[in-house]
């Protein structure tokens, strides 16, 4: 049984696009989030870029160019500087999803657009393929970092609630990144894109 989707070259080349853009603005939503609820030090980190190499995370953009589904590299956030302390890496992460998500439907939104203008010709259908592909990539990376653990976006949860099981989570990232990796080619990643994200793909409309 092939638990992978279509690897083909073209899918490779469309997914490895896709994941560059989702990755890089994604990690730029958590830091630029981040700033604006008070917390400088992802902004002094340098991860308030839209350098690639400053967010991404080798497992997880691997795993992103395979099936849609990935990371970034966690930030490192102080609550106590954060609006809502406590709770204040909830908020960014919901920010930057929330980004995630808007530039997904934007790029959705865009395929009309570039038809019109570009015709009906190879290049137009290239570039229609791309935006497709990135707005289905921002969609599934959303749906996966909701899950509360560190590297996923939404594992920043803890590091306000309960700053012990953030630690602990980030020390052993690496062993979570390789399982949540295993998971997703393996089970999670045919069930979010059949069960879950096939339904929600009408969101674009």
């Amino acid at each position: 049984m092939n638990f992978l989707p279509d690897l083909s070259f073209q899918r490779l080349l469309y997914q490895f696009c896709a994941a560059i853009v989702v990755l890089t603005a994604h990690g730029f939503f958590l830091a630029l989030a981040a700033r604006l609820l008070g917390d400088r030090g992802p902004q002094y980190d340098g991860r308030l870029a839209l350098n690639p190499f400053r967010h991404a995370e080798p497992v997880g953009a691997l795993v992103m160019i395979a099936t849609q589904l990935g990371w970034v590299r966690p930030l490192t956030l102080d609550p106590d500087v954060l609006v809502g302390k406590r709770i204040g890496p909830l908020l960014v992460t919901l920010c930057a999803l929330a980004g995630s998500l808007a530039l997904g439907w934007c790029c959705w939104q865009l395929r009309p657009v570039v038809f019109f203008s570009f015709g009906g010709g190879s290049g137009s259908t290239t570039l229609i393929g791309l935006l497709e592909t990135t707005a289905r990539a921002s969609l599934a990376f959303v749906l996966i970092n909701l899950i509360p653990v560190l590297p996923l976006s939404a594992g920043h949860f803890w590091l306000g609630i309960a700053p012990p099981v953030g630690a602990v989570m980030n020390r052993y990232r690496l062993p979570i990144a390789l399982g949540l990796a295993l998971a997703i080619v393996l089970g999670l990643g045919p069930f979010v894109r059949g069960l879950v994200l096939g339904p929600l793909a009408g969101f674009f409309g």
